[in-house]
Parts: C-alpha cells; sequence; structure tokens
C-alpha cells in the first residue's frame, strides 16, 4: 500500500511598508495548527463561560424571584399581623377601660358597704324625742308614737336577741367592723340570731306599751356616746 503523506501547508503574509517595499513572513503549518489550536481553545472556553454565564443568570433569576415571592408573602404577612396587632390592641384597650370600670364600681359598691355597715343611721323610721341617758351610762333613749319602727342603723348580723331587766327585750347587732349598737324596747323582737339584715331592717313595731327606745353603739366591746357616729337628719 502506498503510504499517505500528510499535507503542509504554511500562511504567507505579506506587509507593504512606507517606502512601498513588501516584506514577505511565512507561518508555518505547525505554527499556524498551533494558533489555530489555540483559538479553537479559546472559541470554546467562551462559549464555556457564556453558557456557564447563563446558567448562573438563570439561577440567580430564578433566586431573585423567589426572593421577590418570599418578601411579598413576608410583606402581606407583616400587614395582616398589623392588623391583627391593632385589633388585639383595641380589644386590650376596651378590656382595660372595662376591667377599670368594673374595678371602680367595685371599689364604690366596697365603699358603700364599709358606709353602710357603719351605725350611723337613725334607729327609728319616723320621729321621736330624744335625749341622753344621765351619769355614766352612754346611751340614748328615744320616745316615739306608735307606728314608728325601731330599725338597724347599719348593715350588720344579729349576734343576740335576750330579755333586759328594764325594756324588756335587748337586740344586738354586729356590724363587722369592730361596732355593734344595741337596742333595747320592750315590744317582740321580729328578727333571731344569725339573721343577717340591711340598713332600716325592723326590729320593733312601736305600740302604745312599748315607745321607749334605749339606743347604744360598742366599739371593740367598749361602750362609746352614740352621739359620735350617729346621724341625725331635720
Amino acid at each position: 500500500m502506498e503510504q499517505s503523506r500528510r499535507r503542509k501547508f504554511a500562511l504567507l503574509l505579506v506587509i507593504e511598508r512606507k517606502d512601498g517595499t513588501m516584506k514577505q513572513h511565512t507561518i508555518g503549518s505547525a505554527l499556524l495548527e498551533l494558533i489555530l489550536g489555540v483559538a479553537f481553545l479559546a472559541v470554546v472556553a467562551a462559549v464555556c463561560k457564556f453558557v456557564y454565564d447563563g446558567i448562573v443568570i438563570k439561577d440567580a433569576r430564578k433566586e431573585i424571584v423567589t426572593q421577590i415571592v418570599m418578601i411579598n408573602n413576608l410583606t402581606d404577612e407583616n400587614e395582616a399581623l398589623s392588623v391583627e396587632n391593632s385589633t388585639l390592641s383595641n380589644k386590650v384597650a376596651v378590656l382595660s377601660e372595662t376591667v377599670s370600670k368594673k374595678a371602680a364600681t367595685e371599689d364604690a359598691i366596697s365603699q358603700e358597704t364599709a358606709e353602710n355597715a357603719l351605725p350611723k343611721g337613725f334607729p327609728l323610721s319616723g320621729s321621736a324625742a330624744m335625749e341622753e341617758a344621765g351619769g355614766e351610762e352612754l346611751m340614748l333613749i328615744f320616745s316615739a308614737s306608735p307606728g314608728v319602727n325601731v330599725i338597724t342603723s347599719g348593715t350588720g348580723t344579729v349576734v343576740s336577741v335576750d330579755a333586759d331587766e328594764e325594756y324588756g327585750t335587748k337586740v344586738i347587732i354586729d356590724h363587722g367592723n369592730g361596732y355593734q349598737s344595741v337596742y333595747r324596747n320592750n315590744g317582740t323582737a321580729l328578727v333571731k340570731n344569725g339573721e343577717e339584715l340591711g340598713k332600716g331592717y325592723i326590729l320593733f313595731s312601736i305600740e302604745e306599751e312599748n315607745q321607749k327606745l334605749g339606743y347604744q353603739v360598742l366599739k371593740d366591746d367598749v361602750l362609746i356616746d352614740p352621739m359620735q357616729v350617729i346621724e341625725i337628719n331635720g
């Protein structure tokens, strides 16, 4: 067989100088192949870089889109939380106002309850003549007309209903604040031991035979002048 021969080629460069003469340069096939190989590799590298950059840019765009979607979702969630927070703030404000009003009402009720428990009310439902017992006996003596009732001077609990040597019957009311009020009358007691009474509750009904009422007040088990606490209007 005839052995094939490798073809060789060269590149002839002709350069015209300023003086009009020509200068020739010959690039051999080996050098030319080297140049072409390097150029080919450069083109391949450029293409690869272009493809790689395209992939990177595509991935970056996807990441940007994902982040934009995430930011939009977070923005929506933040707006929803802001609305919810505003709603909760309004509810807290309303609840706080309600609690404040309730506390104020409870304080007023507590104050009124404490005020009503003081035995400073007039112990009769109508007018009556009043005099202070003589000597060291701290007691007010009332003379009332039939039809008038003996009533509690403050809220409290009946602690005793006993016989009284001078007046017939004695009722003691404990007001729960260190005060006790004592009612002495010859009538029939209309309450019983242990009964809880409001202010102005009827203890006796005044008739012809029991127009006198002896009224006393104790503070921490010690008799005091009833005039120190009693309120007389009119």
